[in-house]
């Protein structure tokens, strides 16, 4: 799933959070989002409080597209278990809608990347890994 912005305005402003457990996006981007994962996926949606996109886990497995975040010189590639939680039966994206115009990069979404931080050039770097080998 790829959904690209044409205005440099949209560049930044996103806050690399391991403490908030949900990414949060604006809501213009979101609701793009929402709608073509809802149109792709195809499952039984059911409801669950604040988790607006949840669906039996049974009826998604393997209909789960690519989901990629793409930042300036990275594309960051997320795995099932980084978009999907688990919730009693279901299966809940973990991406929900911000209230704001930046974004918060949630610890589900870190999960299983080894981030590192090199505050002398500025720069973040992702490397997948497999953390319950650590």
């Amino acid at each position: 799933m790829n959904s690209s912005s044409t205005a440099n305005e949209d560049l930044g402003n996103i806050i690399i959070d391991s403490g908030s457990t949900l990414t949060m996006i604006p809501g213009k981007f979101y609701d793009k989002l929402e709608s073509t994962l809802v149109e792709m996926i195809k499952g039984k949606r059911i409801e669950h409080g604040p988790l607006p996109i949840c669906y039996e886990t049974k009826s998604i497995v393997n209909k789960i597209p690519k989901i990629v975040f793409h930042f300036k010189d990275a594309d960051i590639e997320l795995l099932p278990m980084n978009t999907f939680a688990k919730v009693d039966h279901l299966s809940c994206f973990s991406i929900v809608k911000g209230y704001s115009d930046f974004a918060i990069y949630g610890n589900l979404q870190q999960m299983n990347f080894l981030i590192g931080y090199d505050i002398v050039n500025h720069k973040l770097s992702f490397l997948p890994t497999n953390c319950t080998k650590h």
